[in-house]
């Protein structure tokens, strides 16, 4: 992997001229490839006039536009593994998402260095969606840990967040990429950047859920513990959810858990409004780097995500020149 700090310095001819805003989308941890974008387009002295971000889009976008150097994006994205994320998370199975979110909150707050749009470096426009009335509802201005929130608000897995008078969820019901957003921004030049790679038709799980007799006997709310969402996100990311054909028919399949199950179903929703999207709306660079080897949940392979989205960019820029 190219290091962050000894990068060579390479000239692009995206015209400087030119109003440049940037897209990034939604992709659960696969979105962890928009730092390895923005760490290349630094590389390549691309200037970033406007932003505008889609669920994990959104939250990398706020803090790159809030002066957080990539360098730090990377390391904060790289140490967090699958407990640190749960040990974030509560139960709160009696509102309307699995998750309690106070803890991510003050884990996001802890790392913006502002509180406010208008304090931003670079403007930014935060992408989401009304849960009573679908509309997509884009904010640029007032708080930015509530815009944030509700941007990554996961459908089933977190709670709605309330702004104003609405309930608000992830954007990428909506947009998936916003890139007509950032061009309405005023962008004269748009690049987006897709996290979301086509469904894999062949989508299976691995992993047996828990039928012990002990736990089996044990009410929902009972088992619905911290230790549950600890062991439930370890099987998740250390599975391997890929295809084996010689393996199709020669033993019976388990179920998909839960988190599979929201995983997947928001990612053939987005796949398909993506596809829409991006066909009617007009992109200067498309970026869509290689992430079939990393699920929805799979936030341990920040790295390789990072990588992915950095070499995707490079060769999509020097196609360019």
């Amino acid at each position: 992997m190219t290091d962050f700090d000894t990068a060579a310095v390479v000239e692009s001819k995206i015209p400087v001229d030119r109003i440049t805003g940037l897209a990034l989308g939604s992709g659960a941890a696969r979105g962890f490839c928009h730092i390895g974008v923005l760490h290349t387009l630094e590389e390549f002295q691309v200037r970033i006039d406007l932003l505008a971000g889609t669920s994990i889009g959104a939250l990398i976008g706020a803090l790159y536009a809030s002066g957080v150097p990539v360098s730090r994006l990377k390391q904060v994205a790289c140490e967090l593994n699958w407990r640190k994320l749960a040990g974030m998370l509560g139960p709160n199975i009696l509102s309307s998402g699995l998750m309690d979110s106070r803890k991510v909150a003050r884990f996001i707050k802890e790392l913006l260095p502002v509180t406010t749009f208008e304090e931003l470096k670079i403007p930014l426009a935060v992408t989401t969606t009304d849960i009573e009335t679908g509309e997509l509802i884009v904010i640029r201005q007032g708080l930015l840990l509530p815009a944030i929130l509700a941007a990554i608000s996961f459908p089933g897995l977190f709670s709605p967040v309330r702004v104003g008078n609405r309930f608000l969820v992830d954007g990428g019901l909506c947009a998936p990429v916003p890139t007509d957003v950032v061009r309405q921004m005023g962008a004269e030049t748009v690049i987006g950047v897709c996290a979301i790679p086509v469904v894999d038709k062949h989508f299976s799980e691995t992993f047996a859920p828990d039928t012990s007799r002990s736990r089996a006997k044990k009410p929902l709310l009972k088992r619905f513990t911290r230790e549950w969402v600890e062991r439930t996100f370890s099987e998740i990311w250390t599975s391997q959810d890929h295809y084996k054909p010689e393996e199709s028919y020669e033993k019976e399949r388990n179920p998909p858990g839960i988190f599979r199950v929201f995983a997947q179903s928001v990612a053939i929703l987005e796949n398909q409004i993506n596809s829409l999207r991006l066909n009617q709306e007009t992109v200067d660079f498309l970026v869509r780097p290689e992430l079939n080897t990393i699920t929805l949940l799979e936030f341990h392979k920040a790295a390789e995500a990072i990588e992915s989205g950095r070499l995707a960019t490079s060769l999509l820029l020097k196609s360019k020149n």
